[in-house]
């Protein structure tokens, strides 16, 4: 589906979610979104070959690198 589909069946104004904005410098992007499905977990997307790839992450990201935390790529 292409963004401007994706803008056209979306209410922006019905959701707090705001609508997608294109960046025009290049460069890595990531993303980590608290994702409320049917158990609670993190989302973490990094760009890679200019795809985003996804990972679940259960625990949630903590600021500890000692810390081990589980990422399944899904």
């Amino acid at each position: 589906m292409s963004l401007d589909e994706y803008q056209r069946k979306r209410r922006f104004d019905a959701t707090p979610e705001p609508p997608p904005k294109l960046a025009t410098k290049s460069g890595h992007r990531f993303v980590v979104q608290k994702h409320r499905a049917s158990h609670l977990h993190y989302d973490f997307r990094l760009e890679m070959d200019g795809v985003l790839k996804s990972w679940a992450v259960p625990r949630g990201p903590s600021l500890d690198p000692a810390d081990k935390r589980l990422a399944m790529q899904v």
